[in-house]
């Protein structure tokens, strides 16, 4: 292995100079693509699981929220005291699944922190330089807008997704610092896609996507 290694160097020693900055830029790109990989799917599998818990909360108020209508409905033709305490217990269950699903989404960053700490730990590396900063528009996370006025006065919560677009340039060794910070933060947020590109070694250009949920529409600040 030793013997192997050395005979790599000094094929690397023979190459000319510009063969030597290629296979240094291939050499950081498998790099770079590797750590992006775990990155995203440790991420991907935090954020799937919490998706996978909202929308079962979801589904089951809707259940509830069917169950109680009916049940409304019989009230009003028949009003008798057991169907009048099935149709409360039912507007507890549904606050219940409601309060469930906003302890869920609070695990998730809020879209304010996240635009806040975006451009926050980017400006602690040096050798990175924001370009640009966008908030997407808010997009209800199972295609549905909440259900407001209810006579029962019980709202049915939309989860909005907030999703991210942050563009900066630098070297290959402060962005894979900045992404390591984004990923220790202490809340959950979904990466949706990072584009990078050199654009004169050992500058490139970067463009991460990403997204957090809440059951807020409004962006709250940003």
């Amino acid at each position: 292995m030793r013997a192997r290694w050395q005979s790599l160097l000094e094929r690397f020693a023979a190459l000319s100079a510009r063969e030597r900055l290629l296979v240094t830029i291939a050499l950081f790109a498998v790099i770079y693509q590797v750590a992006d990989l775990v990155v995203l799917q440790h991420q991907a599998r935090r954020v799937e699981a919490l998706n996978a818990e909202i929308a079962s909360a979801r589904t089951e108020i809707r259940r509830l929220n069917d169950e109680q209508n009916v049940l409304s409905a019989g009230l009003q033709r028949d009003p008798v005291a057991k169907q009048r305490t099935a149709v409360e217990l039912a507007r507890q269950q549904i606050r219940q699944l409601q309060g469930q699903l906003d302890d869920a989404t609070r695990a998730m960053i809020s879209p304010r922190d996240m635009a806040r700490f975006l451009e926050h730990l980017l400006s602690q590396e040096d050798a990175l330089r924001l370009t640009r900063l966008k908030t997407l528009d808010p997009v209800p996370l199972l295609g549905e807008e909440p259900t407001r006025d209810r006579p029962d006065g019980l709202a049915s919560a939309a989860v909005h997704r907030h999703a991210f677009e942050i563009d900066f340039d630098g070297d290959y060794f402060a962005t894979l610092r900045y992404l390591r910070a984004l990923e220790q933060l202490p809340w959950q947020f979904a990466w949706d896609s990072i584009d990078y590109e050199v654009i004169e070694y050992p500058r490139s250009a970067v463009r991460l996507r990403l997204h957090t949920l809440s059951l807020s529409e409004d962006w709250i600040g940003v």
